[in-house]
């Protein structure tokens, strides 16, 4: 998987790897949101799109199992791998031409509506693209930079795009040649494979070139190829490019949305947002149309859950940069990257709190909103176990961390102003310090003696009772090294031997395991009564009148 697909590469491994659902019957380009939500864990590949020369692929990066497959590894170890594969830098190649070279339009030849174009949801304010690689350099320094942003149809050589975020870096650069009284140079790759997804998403310093990254990701130069109108590159395995100027002279001035996002809702109302002028449009022959799945009634199986590994790629690192001895990191699907799960091994008191606060606040994507940390021992791919380690692990008064006034995205409706909200960490680990017994929060597992020896001979009552008299006077013993150490013999002989030495046996004050041994009393130490846990009326005898 990792080196440079192409799209039509990519989705022959998608169909291999048991991936991809094909829709051969001709379709109109009105039932695809029907068919994306009736396929919420597949890829599709529509094959035939009435009025268009395009298929459509949907629903290409939509879960877990898939950004795994794509990083040749565990799902529980995508995000750590990402870490690793961010971290390098190969630089970039150029070729000569590519496949996207293919078909050239520029000028007035440029037709938007030669794109399978469709009306998503309901409430959209119109067609979008949404599978959309924005490319650009920064004005001052060259840097190149990618990543995922909607834009809106407009005309047939005219689109909107989303950029109220202002710390995403297509926007920066866009603010920064408005600064100089000119417009930004953009080209828009429409779809591409998981892996070019993935490399686009992670968290790198803003002097970072993303191709260089890129290249980290394959394990090889990225090739890259030049536009036909602009003064920007876009990688050779592109299907389908459209080159743009986005006129931030103009300034944020132009109408966008509706849209519904990944939140499952419509993001953000209607917005003020950049206008773009297509210049050229070039794409293979016979080219794939590739189409985001987002929203719908099943938010968490869609491809804008790409951002959970990226989420946890981002947090994963800032934890290890902060001293954290983190293990993994999980962005449950269901909380559409607004809730990250670590497991951590506390080394500290206060390792687990500051976790958190790393935690809500690290991730370029100003997400999670809600931040949980738990111990070794919780799955955190387990949802059952994180409830249970959040029902008795979790004390609302000690174990949260509230931060106010933080990033978030701008279309989480209960951000007020957009773009701002508070967050909540919640401390699940088993507390560290004097006043706190560890012994109490030890899973309760189940006992396994295992197959008994073989050649075991039964022994009568009163030779198992001596036996066991001897035994315990070695030293204490708990009741499951009893019953290990006469594994074997018939279970009522060995209950009524202990029986026999009850009266003479006392505990110890050895916890957890409050052994046996020979004692005048019930209690081998001084024990005193522990005070009522708890006062229930329903539960003392009414009071005689």
């Amino acid at each position: 998987m990792a080196s440079q697909q192409s799209l039509p590469d990519f989705v022959a491994a998608l169909d291999a790897a048991g991936f991809l659902v094909r829709i051969k019957d001709a379709t109109r380009v009105d039932q695809i949101p029907k068919i994306m939500e009736a396929n919420p864990t597949k890829a599709i590949l529509v094959e035939k799109i009435i009025d268009s020369e395009f298929s459509v692929l949907l629903n290409a990066y939509s879960n877990q199992d898939m950004y795994a497959w794509a990083m040749e590894c565990d799902r529980t170890r995508t995000g750590l791998k990402m870490v690793e594969k961010a971290k390098g830098r190969v630089k970039w190649e150029t070729v000569e031409t590519a496949p996207c070279k293919e078909v050239i339009l520029k000028g007035d030849e440029v037709d938007l509506t030669r794109l399978p174009m469709f009306l998503h949801h309901d409430r959209d304010g119109h067609a979008y693209t949404n599978d959309n690689l924005f490319i650009s350099k920064h004005p001052d320094t060259g840097v190149y930079d990618w990543g995922v942003y909607r834009s809106m149809f407009r005309s047939k050589n005219e689109k909107s795009v989303d950029m109220t975020c202002t710390s995403h870096r297509q926007r920066i650069n866009a603010m920064a040649a408005a600064a100089k009284g000119q417009n930004l140079e953009v080209a828009i790759v429409i779809g591409g494979p998981i892996l070019d997804k993935i490399s686009c998403l992670v968290g790198v310093p803003v002097d970072t070139d993303d191709f260089e990254v890129l290249g980290s990701f394959y394990g090889a130069p990225a090739k890259m190829v030049k536009c036909e109108t602009i003064d920007l590159v876009v990688p050779a395995n592109a299907e389908l490019v459209l080159e743009c100027e986005l006129m931030a002279s103009e300034g944020l001035s132009f109408d966008e949305g509706p849209y519904g996002e990944f939140t499952g809702m419509y993001g953000g109302g209607l917005k003020h947002n950049y206008r773009l002028k297509v210049k050229a449009m070039t794409h293979r022959k016979g080219a794939i149309f590739q189409h985001g799945t987002i929203g719908g009634l099943r938010p968490w199986f869609t491809d804008n859950m790409l951002q959970l590994p990226a989420i946890e790629a981002d947090l994963f690192g800032a934890l290890k940069q902060g001293g954290i001895d983190v293990k993994e990191v999980r962005s449950p699907a269901g909380g559409l990257s607004n809730i990250a799960y670590a497991k951590i091994n506390p080394l500290g008191g206060g390792d687990a709190k500051q976790a958190l606060g790393i935690m809500l606040t690290c991730s370029k994507q100003g997400l999670p909103k809600i931040a949980m940390v738990f111990n070794e021992d919780v799955d955190i791919w387990d949802d059952q176990a994180v409830l249970a380690a959040m029902a008795f692990r979790y004390m609302p008064d000690r174990d949260t961390v509230m931060i106010n006034g933080c990033n978030t995205m701008t279309v989480d409706p209960k951000s007020n102003p957009p773009g701002i909200a508070s967050k909540i960490g919640m401390d699940c680990t088993i507390p560290i310090g004097p006043d706190w017994n560890p012994n109490e929060f030890v899973r309760s597992t189940v006992c396994d003696l295992g197959e008994p020896p073989a050649g075991v001979v039964a022994m009568t009552e009163e030779a198992l009772t001596a036996d066991m008299e001897a035994f315990i006077k070695t030293a204490p013993k708990s009741w499951r090294e009893i019953l290990a150490n006469y594994h074997g013999q018939p279970y009522p002989v060995i209950y009524r031997a202990f029986g026999n030495l009850r009266h003479r046996l006392g505990r110890t004050d050895d916890a957890p395991w409050y052994r046996y041994t020979f004692s005048d009393g019930p209690f081998a130490y001084e024990a005193k009564p522990r005070a009522p846990s708890n006062f229930d009326p329903k539960h003392v005898a009414p009071t005689p009148a």
